[in-house]
């Protein structure tokens, strides 16, 4: 007992190009792929070619959207979502969020770098403060010892790392087959100098840290003559002195680590010739530039006095 096939099914087209639904008309199969001509069912394929399997466009059932078939469908199961028509209303709050992701993404994403840069900003800034604190200090001029180089209350940016030292032979201890040598203990950068006006930490009877200028270094056999200095026979020409001193003092040997300082105001200095040699370790920092007052504003006056001729 055999049934007879049923009528072939018309496609339904629900949408117009207005985006209004109407009747369907009475086209059967527009693109001639379903239904033969003359209205009667297609013959079957042939499963045993590739061209009826893969390339057969009867295979293909047509993808369609509210505006019929989209030129971005794709046959199969790989789908792109078909794109939102202009003009027509978007009503389904699925379809609204998925317009609105990228836009909240793209927030999210600019929110996110710009908190990430506040945060790396302020994190550097903390660190550049850190650091210039730890190498810069200011002081206040207090007193006329320095005058006129220094005035009173004059206000002094002070680097406190410039004179700094390493100790090679802790690290050669760890850095097997290497011997740093001699001397030990090097400057980072420089020792003091003769001419740098420095800060020193307060000595014996003095209350308050004091700034001079460095005269003597390690090695120099110091002497005055009638307020002249004397270094290793040689007279050193001072154009910073203004009131030159009228004493005398001994000739001294400097030994290493220690130094000879003075005041620009010979006549009015408390230093080396009344508490003697200073200690490295005593040495602050040196004199890096004046800030205030705005009269006095500019790098300090770090003047290298110049030895005269051998006699």
């Amino acid at each position: 007992m055999s049934d007879a096939p049923d009528p072939p099914r018309r496609l339904e087209w629900p949408w117009n190009e207005n985006g209004l639904e109407e009747e369907p008309g009475d086209v059967v199969d527009p693109e001639g792929h379903w239904l033969p001509d003359s209205g009667e069912r297609a013959p079957e394929f042939d499963p045993l070619t590739f061209d009826s399997v893969f390339r057969d466009e009867r295979r293909w059932a047509p993808q369609h959207g509210v505006a019929g078939r989209s030129d971005s469908a794709l046959p199969g199961a790989f789908l792109f979502p078909e794109p939102h028509i202009p003009g027509l209303p978007v009503d389904d709050a699925e379809d609204q969020a998925v317009e609105a992701a990228p836009a909240m993404a793209a927030s999210h994403h600019r929110t996110s770098t710009l908190l990430r840069e506040l945060v790396e900003t302020g994190l550097l800034a903390i660190l550049v403060f850190l650091s210039v604190r730890a190498s810069v200090q200011h002081y206040r001029v207090e007193g006329l010892s320095m005058d006129p180089t220094l005035e009173d209350g004059e206000f002094l940016l002070v680097n406190s790392l410039v004179y700094s030292e390493v100790d090679l032979e802790k690290v050669g201890k760890w850095v097997p087959f290497w011997d740093p040598g001699e001397p030990g203990v090097r400057h980072v950068f420089h020792g003091p100098e003769r001419g740098d006006i420095v800060i020193l930490h307060q000595r014996v009877g003095v209350e308050r840290d004091l700034v001079k200028r460095i005269i003597g270094i390690p090695g120099d056999v110091l002497e005055i003559q009638r307020g002249t200095v004397f270094i290793d026979g040689r007279e050193l020409k001072e154009p910073y002195i203004q009131s030159p001193w009228s004493s005398d003092l001994a000739p001294i040997r400097i030994p290493s680590g220690k130094y000879f300082v003075m005041g620009d105001n010979r006549n009015g200095s408390h230093d080396s010739r009344s508490f003697g040699l200073v200690d490295e370790k005593d040495i602050v920092g040196k004199a890096m530039a004046s800030w205030w007052p705005r009269s006095a504003w500019g790098l300090a006056p770090n003047e290298e006095p110049v030895l005269g001729a051998a006699p």
